[in-house]
């Protein structure tokens, strides 16, 4: 490789350098002109063309770029179908259940200290949600029109499924949280969730607790009076909620 050297400090410089690296000085390029260029040989240059020009090799890149479309067009029909799946184990809709008074047992626990625990299924909750949500349809997003909201239990964790209809299509996301009270804040990390059968990696899915703003907001009066127990804990299909010590 040929070095620039520096007329005024002689630091060997590389080639593409106009000033010096080391003082600053400007270089003289002019010695690089004198270098002749490298010239390839014949037979290397005939060799080049006839495999750029070869029809086998054309085809075989051909071929390859058809299977890859074909791979990628599966992959994304495969993500699609997992997206629309139901989720499994999807309890059956509910229809004119009696109306759980949940919301009146937390008020009562919360001024009665000396109250016993609070148990609920998770049959008991999905009534009461379907209730709920009815008589607050307004505050609820239109544009993925919400159908319905279901809620699992399983040790520590809770796991909520919004029902949403899109072009008359349901769509289901769901969103799992570890969910912690005390000193009557409420605390939910998120720890995943999913779009049908699809699971999506909790760092994904901080995104998508965008999906749930307009659930959250019409349940903010249960989230308060959650907020006034003393403790919550999560089992399978079982959620206990204790009134302050």
């Amino acid at each position: 490789m040929i070095k620039l050297v520096c007329p005024e400090c002689h630091h060997q410089n590389e080639p593409e350098r106009i000033y010096c690296h080391d003082c600053g000085a400007r270089l003289d390029r002019s010695v690089l002109a004198k270098v002749a260029p490298k010239q390839e040989d014949a037979k290397e240059t005939q060799r080049r063309l006839r495999s750029m020009l070869d029809p086998g090799r054309a085809k075989m890149r051909l071929t390859c770029f058809r299977i890859s479309k074909i791979i990628l067009g599966s992959c994304a029909l495969a993500v699609l179908i997992q997206m629309l799946q139901p989720p499994v184990h999807l309890p059956e809709r509910v229809n004119n259940v009696e109306l759980q008074q949940i919301n009146l047992d937390l008020e009562t626990a919360s001024m009665s200290h000396s109250a016993a625990p609070l148990r609920y299924t998770e049959a008991q909750v999905n009534a009461y949600l379907v209730n709920v949500v009815k008589s607050k349809q307004a505050a609820l997003s239109k544009l993925l029109q919400f159908e319905r909201a279901l809620v699992n239990f399983d040790e520590g964790v809770c796991r909520i499924t919004a029902e949403r209809s899109l072009f008359g299509v349901s769509v289901f996301p769901a969103i799992s949280y570890n969910v912690t009270l005390q000193n009557g804040t409420l605390t939910a990390s998120n720890n995943g969730g999913s779009i049908g059968r699809l699971p999506i990696h909790p760092i994904m899915m901080k995104f998508g607790d965008m999906l749930f703003t307009d659930l959250w907001a019409a349940l903010d009066r249960e989230k308060k009076s959650v907020s006034k127990m003393g403790a919550i804990e999560f089992h399978p299909q079982t959620v206990v909620l204790s009134p302050r010590a």
